[in-house]
């Protein structure tokens, strides 16, 4: 049994924001599984279960707010004897570019508070990620266009993607499926050389 952990903030507010790409695959492959969500109020979470390449997967999208993540987390560590290598996180990631996407482990949180929360929680880093790229790029270059931090990164993040950028994101999730799926049947190296 894997969980899959998509980070964002709840409530209507936030439902289409960049900051909550990694809740946002997780509902598109649950749409496509044909699977209900309910919810997990000890968890503190919405969670659904289904087969993903053939393996059990717990979905689960926390309730708290991206910097409590780690509170779901350590309910299912708690409660159901859950290992940390049991947990793929996937979460919104500035430095990366829109459409590209990332796995990890072991890493810092850099700058991702859900990660931060979650780290420091259980005391682990552990754990594999899909970082999933909202960073915009310069037309001119092709480079990133990171946001300043503080005001103008946190402005950035809560904002909806662009209508051009909407229409990818089916393609991202996808990616973001795929690279869940190499990591439960393969493990994390072999994602990272297959996906990154």
């Amino acid at each position: 049994m894997f969980y899959i952990v998509g980070l964002g903030n709840p409530g209507e507010k936030y439902a289409k924001t960049r900051h909550n790409v990694g809740r946002l695959a997780l509902e598109s492959i649950a749409a496509a599984a044909q699977v209900d969500w309910s919810a997990h109020k000890p968890a503190n979470a919405t969670t659904t279960r289904t087969m993903l390449g053939g393996v059990a997967s717990t979905l689960v999208l926390p309730e708290t707010f991206m910097n409590k993540s780690g509170e779901t987390i350590t309910y299912f560590l708690d409660k159901e004897a859950a290992r940390m290598e049991q947990f793929i996180v996937v979460h919104d990631d500035i430095d990366l570019p829109f459409g590209e996407i990332k796995v990890v482990q072991g890493r810092g949180a850099g700058g991702n508070n859900g990660i931060k929360s979650i780290i420091q929680t259980t005391g682990s880093k552990e754990f594999a990620r899909v970082r999933v790229g909202i960073a915009p790029r310069s037309f001119w270059t092709g480079e990133i266009k990171r946001p300043a931090g503080g005001g103008p990164l946190e402005r950035f993040v809560l904002k909806p993607f662009s209508g051009s950028e909407a229409k990818k994101l089916p393609d991202v999730y996808k990616q973001v499926q795929e690279a869940i799926e190499v990591v439960m049947k393969k493990g994390v190296e072999a994602a990272m050389n297959q996906c990154n």
